[in-house]
C-alpha cells in the first residue's frame, strides 16, 4: 500500500513539474532560446534568454544560455575582424614594397588582435568551433608578428 501511495504522489508531482514547464511562458522563452543556442543562432538566443532573464532573474536555464550566447557572440566578433584584418594585411604584403607606414600598420593590426584573443575567457559552454577557429587566427596573427618583427 505504501508503495502504491508513493508511485501517486511522485505521478501528481511528475505530472505538476510537466504542467508548470508548458504552461509557464517564460520557461517557454528559455527553452526556445536553448534551442537557438544549439542550432548556432547566437543572437537569437542572446536576445530571448535575456529578456526572460530581465523579467525572472531566477530562471538559470536563461542565465547559463545568456552568458553561452554572449562568450559565443565575443568569439564571432573576433573572427569576423580577424578575417577582415588578414584580408588587408594580404593585401598590403601583396605590393612589391611595403612602406614603413603600412608595416607599422600591420605591427598594430598585430598587436591589437593578440591582445583581443588574450581577452576572450572560453567557458564550458563555449562551442568548439568558434574556439578552434578563434584560436586558428591567433596563430596566424602571432606567426605574421612573429616573422615581422
Amino acid at each position: 500500500m505504501k508503495k502504491y501511495f508513493f508511485f501517486i504522489i511522485l505521478f501528481f508531482l511528475l505530472l505538476g513539474v510537466i504542467y508548470f514547464f508548458l504552461f509557464n511562458n517564460l520557461y517557454k522563452m528559455s527553452l526556445k532560446a536553448r534551442m537557438y543556442y544549439s542550432i548556432g543562432d547566437y543572437n537569437k538566443a542572446y536576445m530571448l534568454s535575456r529578456e526572460v532573464y530581465l523579467k525572472d532573474p531566477y530562471n538559470t536555464m536563461s542565465l547559463t544560455v545568456m552568458n553561452g550566447s554572449k562568450v559565443a557572440l565575443k568569439y564571432i566578433k573576433y573572427i569576423k575582424e580577424g578575417n577582415k584584418y588578414l584580408q588587408q594585411i594580404a593585401s598590403i604584403s601583396s605590393n612589391k614594397k611595403v612602406s614603413k607606414q603600412q608595416l607599422a600598420k600591420i605591427k598594430i593590426i598585430c598587436e591589437i588582435m593578440i591582445g583581443e584573443y588574450d581577452k576572450l575567457k572560453p567557458n564550458i559552454f563555449s562551442d568548439e568551433k568558434l574556439t578552434s577557429k578563434a584560436s586558428n587566427i591567433y596563430k596566424k596573427f602571432k606567426k605574421i608578428y612573429e616573422e615581422l618583427f
